[in-house]
């Protein structure tokens, strides 16, 4: 599951925690307790990862630092990672304890608005937002309920009811981030923190036609050595960094999760021929497509 990099983080890619052999599995939404518990937060570690992980924090606290960027998870706190983000783990509470949901980019998608890239602007900007009781326990009422439709394996309709309380409890989430995000606060920021917010906004939707650095730059008025230079500063990873893990995450998924042939990936990914995506994905992953998906 876990792919250590060069540059010292671990790449966790959801297609990788699909497990067809438990019977409750749905492919590309999990709930992290019941299989996937201390596979994310672990203290020291750094990682990245291509879905979304929306989480509850029940008790203890989590120190951690999101795309360079300082925050602290407590008992009382909702978090929501957004995809391809740089994750590093400082001190974990031994009580530290979370409800998670796990989902793929393709699920938040695939929702009406307003749950589809507004959830990725407003969990860019607050990742961790710490939230009354009342609310938290509100939150934790959706989460029990879907648990238990998510486990109830005799339900024909398990997986449409699963995904529907899911996307119940997205439009909460939606709406506690109306009153904790807004543009004043953007304003606010430090000059290169909203740089790095922009460009993440711009590489959320378009990075599967746009795959030049001189795009992203000429968007937010900057050279691209200003733009990669300044986004290496804050978050650790470059430009071409960002937009190629962004691609190699989502050519994975769709490998493993669809029937695409080669050429129908390149094309919708905008490559300029199949031997060239090829090439690219071998040059960042040491292996053919094909290997990739033939891999168990």
């Amino acid at each position: 599951m876990r792919n250590k990099t060069r540059e010292g983080f671990a790449n966790i890619d959801i297609g990788d925690l699909f497990d067809m052999s438990k019977r409750h599995s749905i492919k590309n939404f999990y709930l992290s307790h019941l299989e996937l518990k201390d596979s994310f937060f672990k203290e020291g570690t750094s990682f990245v990862f291509n879905g979304f992980y929306i989480s509850l924090c029940l008790s203890g606290h989590c120190d951690m630092r999101i795309s360079g960027r300082n925050y602290r998870a407590g008992a009382g706190s909702l978090i929501v990672l957004a995809p391809n983000q740089l994750i590093e783990t400082g001190s974990l509470s031994r009580d530290f304890d979370s409800r998670a949901v796990i989902v793929s980019l393709d699920e938040i998608l695939a929702f009406p608005s307003p749950v589809d890239i507004n959830i990725m602007n407003v969990a860019l900007k607050n990742p961790v937002v710490d939230l009354p009781r009342p609310k938290m326990a509100h939150l934790m009422e959706y989460y029990d309920f879907l648990e238990k439709q998510y486990l109830e394996t005799g339900n024909a309709y398990r997986e449409e009811i699963s995904r529907t309380l899911f996307y119940a409890l997205m439009l909460e989430i939606c709406d506690i981030f109306r009153g904790v995000s807004g543009d004043d606060e953007a304003v606010q920021k430090p000059r290169q923190e909203k740089l790095t917010d922009d460009f993440l906004r711009l590489l959320t939707k378009y990075y599967r036609t746009e795959h030049n650095v001189a795009f992203y730059a000429d968007r937010l008025n900057r050279t691209p050595k200003y733009l990669s230079g300044a986004i290496k500063r804050l978050s650790g990873r470059s430009v071409s960094d960002w937009i190629n893990s962004t691609l190699i995450s989502e050519i994975k998924l769709l490998l493993k999760v669809t029937d695409k042939t080669i050429l129908e990936i390149s094309e919708e990914l905008n490559f300029s021929s199949p031997s060239v995506f090829v090439q690219f994905f071998r040059h960042n992953t040491g292996i053919t497509p094909l290997q990739y998906r033939k891999q168990p």
